[in-house]
């Protein structure tokens, strides 16, 4: 099943889940448990933390992390896990790569980075993008032995015009994304 955040990312082709970590994790709870589904791939665009990632890039990620800006400056901690890989098999996962795709963790927050160092603290723990729900999509998946996966189109470097410039790629980073769908049939070559 595709999932999406919607509010403006919206696909004739997915259900929208909501914005954020809570909207997302409970409104794509509600659906596993009123539907049958087999698999999730969440579709979406994500901010990157590398410079060198050029805005419209495709990507795609089995792996999360939930890491808040105050985690970076060693002025928080958490007693809950912070990092999350979907339970595809091993088969899934080479056919993914086969797709040619690159691979990245993303990070999730209700929060949109801006601050150029913190871009770069995540840079260094080897996390190149952000989307606000795959963490949640993955913890759904999780507690519900869902394969997961989720295919992303940078839309934004994480700094200080990361609003303006997903604005003015937000209408190109949909027809890429919907095109990826298209061509490479991510549908049929996933969860088989």
């Amino acid at each position: 099943m595709f999932v999406c955040a919607g509010n403006g990312e919206d696909f004739e082709f997915a259900k929208s889940i909501g914005v954020g970590l809570v909207e997302s994790a409970i409104t794509l709870s509600e659906i596993c448990l009123s539907q049958k589904v087999e698999g999730l791939i969440f579709i979406g665009s994500a901010g990157s933390y590398d410079k060198d990632i050029k805005p419209l890039e495709i990507f795609t990620s089995y792996q999360a992390t939930q890491i808040e800006s105050s985690s970076l400056l060693s002025q928080s901690y958490t007693p809950i896990p912070q990092e999350i890989q979907s339970n595809v098999s091993y088969e899934t996962i080479q056919k993914i790569l086969s797709l040619g795709l690159p691979q990245a963790i993303v990070n999730s927050s209700n929060y949109i980075t801006t601050d150029p160092s913190h871009a770069q603290r995540m840079r260094e723990r080897g996390i190149l993008l952000e989307n606000m729900e795959f963490f949640s999509i993955l913890s759904v998946a999780r507690r519900f032995s869902l394969p997961a996966l989720g295919v992303f189109c940078v839309s934004n470097h994480c700094g200080e015009n990361a609003h303006r410039e997903f604005m003015e790629n937000r209408v190109e980073v949909m027809g890429r994304l919907k095109g990826v769908v298209d061509r490479v049939g991510i549908q049929k070559s996933c969860f088989c």
